[in-house]
């Protein structure tokens, strides 16, 4: 009888560990499908990600040959579609040439004794977070040494741009640009400034479409070394305008 307990008690075991390792396989194989699911997935992901390439979304090889071989397209635009670093949309620029051909001079602004134009060309502007700006747009210049100026919105136009002093006195003039979101009346009027090979912005006030004069090249003037006003026109309530003139220091 005791012979046949040990015998029982040992089947009971066998059979304890054999459920035990059986559930242990199990859960390894489930981690590897799992792991080895994942891994595909992964593995996907970036094949698709390298596969989507935003340049080759928005800057189409034949459209860009047909750009390049076109006479009427200006030669700094066709300097534009060749550099790496930039991407500009073809679509937009073939669809709306005469609009990109137009061109503005500012004189001379960086004090080399040559006059400075822009141009404005259909950008797709790519930020620091990873996000994009389809609807992006990039003044450049003819100056190649003069860093073009990109801008989040599509409504810009070389008229929008206009030099205003060397607040700085650092040999560059500072410029003006007009701010138009393509909507509303109340647009914005902003002084920015090339500090180490960047554009920044300082000043800004308020642009009311409902008082087109004096014109934005009279809103803005340098009042001494480093300092400026700006002036904003607009309606304060009802019947009622705000003229102020409102002071800024470089800085």
């Amino acid at each position: 009888m005791k012979y046949y307990l040990i015998i029982l008690l040992g089947l009971l075991f066998f059979v304890s560990c054999d459920k035990t390792l059986h559930k242990e396989n199990v859960v390894d194989e489930q981690k590897n499908l799992r792991d080895t699911s994942s891994s595909i997935l992964a593995n996907t992901a970036k094949k698709e990600e390298a596969s989507f390439n935003w340049k080759d979304y928005w800057k189409k090889p034949d459209q860009k040959a047909i750009l390049l071989k076109n006479p009427k397209v200006h030669w700094l635009i066709k300097e534009c579609l060749k550099d790496t670093a930039i991407v500009v949309m073809t679509k937009p620029l073939l669809e709306y040439l005469e609009m990109y051909s137009e061109i503005k001079s500012l004189g001379d602004i960086n004090n080399d004794g040559i006059n400075d134009s822009i141009m404005v060309i259909p950008e797709l502007i790519k930020y620091p977070n990873g996000s994009i700006e389809e609807g992006g747009r990039s003044v450049v210049f003819t100056d190649k040494t003069i860093p073009r100026i990109q801008i989040d919105v599509p409504c810009i136009h070389p008229e929008y741009i206009f030099p205003v002093a060397d607040i700085d006195n650092d040999g560059t003039f500072e410029l003006g640009k007009y701010y138009s979101s393509c909507a509303s009346r109340f647009k914005g009027l902003d002084l920015i400034t090339l500090q180490n090979g960047i554009w920044e912005y300082k000043g800004h006030v308020t642009f009311d479409t409902m008082f087109e004069t004096p014109k934005m090249e009279e809103r803005i003037e340098k009042t001494g070394a480093n300092t400026y006003r700006m002036r904003e026109i607009m309606e304060a309530r009802l019947d009622e305008k705000k003229d102020v003139w409102i002071d800024f220091k470089m800085n």
